[in-house]
């Protein structure tokens, strides 16, 4: 019988050793800082819009803490388009709904309200504004924050950024970005 002998690794097979041993030993993110929000969360052909959404209401209350209790109430708006700041879709509304009712299954308080104003972005000014119509309803229904939001659309990727706004002031509490594949559900979802 022939003694077994010990081959050297090629450079390619020890360069993906390495990087498998490398890779295996990165941990999670750390928990004791901010949430990483600002990736894809996903990257599967096949998304949900509610899927990612979902994950971005997480990642939004898990940011918010303390700073909106669970009686304050929030309004949410429909995402829009970041071209026309006074458009929306039946995306921009979808993702809106989906949010807030992660909001109200984490035990915030959510009014549904139909606006005939939206609320819009001023152009050139970088926050949000409220319509007269959505001070109204604020003083109305006392609504402590707006859950609003924007997205974009390039050539086969949907970005979008979500934001709870705090009424009295215009901080933002909490955000999240993500970023979805535009498949051709969302390509019809966007008309």
């Amino acid at each position: 019988m022939k003694p077994f002998a010990i081959q050297p690794l090629r450079p390619a097979y020890l360069l993906a050793l390495v990087a498998l041993v490398a890779g295996g030993c990165a941990g999670a993110p750390s928990q004791e800082g901010y949430p990483l929000v600002s990736v894809p969360l996903s990257s599967s052909p096949e998304v949900e819009p509610g899927e990612v959404a979902i994950q971005a209401a997480d990642v939004m209350i898990q940011t918010l803490g303390d700073k909106l209790r669970s009686r304050e109430v929030i309004l949410p708006a429909s995402f829009v388009d970041e071209g026309n700041l006074e458009k929306s879709s039946p995306l921009g509304r979808l993702l809106a709904k989906q949010m807030a009712t992660r909001f109200t299954q984490a035990g915030h308080s959510v009014v549904e309200i139909t606006l005939r104003s939206e609320i819009l972005m001023k152009k050139g000014a970088g926050q949000f504004v409220l319509s007269q119509e959505a001070k109204e309803i604020r003083k109305t229904h006392k609504v402590s924050a707006v859950l609003a939001g924007s997205y974009v659309t390039a050539k086969n990727r949907i970005y979008v950024n979500s934001q709870l706004i705090r009424t009295q002031d215009g901080v933002v509490l909490a955000s999240s970005d993500f970023s979805m594949p535009l498949t051709p559900n969302l390509r019809a979802l966007l008309k």
